[in-house]
């Protein structure tokens, strides 16, 4: 029965996709970020999903434009534009890098791996930005994310209290073993990304009683995060805490977030990330920490010596010995990944749409406010900001350039600054 659901909603939403492509783009990020084809496996054995899904939203998307169906207008701003050279300079970064084909026993990505990655996320983000923009549509898209973070926040606890997973817990891989929450720094990312979603959901929604049972899950939430032992994820959850309580609705409600946070994490937090949330300030002293120093100055290195394209895509690992002795490993920083293997251009340019979002975000809150057409925007709007800066804290951390949400969030933003912008002219 599992099977044969989702055989339908994979080949009925890619039909669905060829005349709307707006619905396969939702679809394609609901198996991009909820991942059910790692959660429930044995029911996809021999689909490809995202596949079968992205390319007819890539027909649809060509149809609905040589039919002008598709407005443009949302595309036309500094964020697209700050995100189309980054993708420019990863592909340059691919052909130009000067370690790319060497041997080396640590490419840490397959290249090609990671180059075909990029087009399908450049791809999908630039369509989607051009198909989501109206306000059903944004609704039905950010639905994916407070589904799939509810749902990712019952599988991660269920590992702890009903299989009895200790120690650190990654999110489900499935039988290939690849995913993006494989890693447990990426999962508590997630989470650390999911969660305003929620907590603003439940601003949005009248009904007390939803609202409440809604919030109720939020505990749940940092507890999944507890079960990474992610240190970045604990940061990052301390940051949208702070920018939640900070922006409330209602202050008593977001000041409550802090104390009540600081019991569970005395109450809940567990052995392991409480012994390792206790080294974040005694790095000099702790390998893992001290060993994230060292390639972030071997990244120095690589920077100053080859700008302009890096020393090629995923190529870090490979170069690493040309610049530190210690043992080659990831930068666990995106900026200086991103630079160190794609050149200083790309940096920036990753820079500047951290920096534009959060920006707009906050000149956004000022022109829509909470009337009745405008209150769902509003609390979008809240959610995208403090996701987005969670998301900015855990990438000094992470090296999270290829990370798929990062470029899920930049489209809800998009849409939502696109409408906002439109409701401002409409209502002047």
């Amino acid at each position: 029965m599992g099977k044969i659901f989702f055989y339908i909603l994979v080949f009925g939403g890619g039909l669905c996709a060829v005349f709307y492509p707006w619905i396969g783009v939702c679809l394609a990020y609901l198996f991009i970020i909820l991942t059910p084809q790692n959660i429930w496996w044995w029911n996809f054995q021999g689909l490809r999903p995202v596949f079968y899904i992205l390319a007819p939203t890539i027909l649809g998307f060509v149809l609905s434009l040589i039919q002008g169906k598709i407005d443009i207008e949302a595309i036309k701003n500094r964020r697209n534009f700050y995100l189309f050279v980054l993708w420019l300079f990863f592909v340059l970064s691919y052909y130009f890098g000067p370690y790319m084909g060497k041997p080396s026993p640590y490419w840490f990505h397959d290249p090609n791996w990671v180059f075909n990655l990029i087009h399908k996320i450049f791809i999908l983000y630039f369509i989607a930005v051009s198909c989501i923009n109206d306000k059903r549509k944004i609704k039905f898209l950010s639905l994916v994310m407070l589904v799939s973070v509810i749902y990712l926040i019952y599988w991660a606890n269920t590992q702890y209290f009903v299989y009895h997973h200790y120690g650190r817990i990654g999110g489900p891989v499935g039988t290939s073993g690849g995913s993006i929450y494989k890693d447990q720094n990426d999962f508590a990312m997630f989470f650390v990304t999911g969660l305003p979603f929620i907590y603003y959901f439940g601003w949005y929604l009248k009904n007390k009683p939803l609202r409440y049972a809604l919030w109720f899950i939020i505990p749940f939430g940092w507890h999944a995060i507890f079960l990474t032992g992610s240190r970045g994820g604990l940061l990052g959850l301390c940051a949208i805490i702070l920018v939640a309580a900070l922006r409330s609705p209602k202050k008593n409600i977001g000041l409550a977030l802090i104390p009540l946070f600081i019991v569970a994490f005395i109450w809940q937090a567990g052995s392991v990330m409480k012994q390792r949330s206790s080294t974040i300030t005694q790095y000099e002293q702790e390998s893992s920490a001290q060993s994230r120093i060292d390639a972030w100055k071997a990244a120095t290195r690589m920077i100053i010596s080859h700008p302009f394209f890096g020393v090629g895509l995923s190529a870090f690992g490979t170069a690493f010995s040309d610049y530190s002795n210690k043992r080659p490993r990831e930068v666990h920083n995106t900026f200086l990944q991103i630079a160190a293997e794609s050149g200083i251009i790309a940096g920036l340019m990753y820079l500047l749409v951290i920096w534009t979002n959060i920006k707009d975000l906050l000149r956004n809150s000022k022109i829509i406010g909470k009337d009745e057409k405008t209150d769902f925007l509003f609390y979008l709007n809240e959610a995208l900001l403090t996701s987005i800066i969670g998301f900015a804290v855990c990438s000094m951390f992470l090296s999270l350039q290829v990370y798929e949400i990062f470029y899920y969030l930049c489209v809800l933003i998009n849409t939502t600054r696109y409408l906002s912008s439109r409701y401002q002219q409409t209502y002047q």
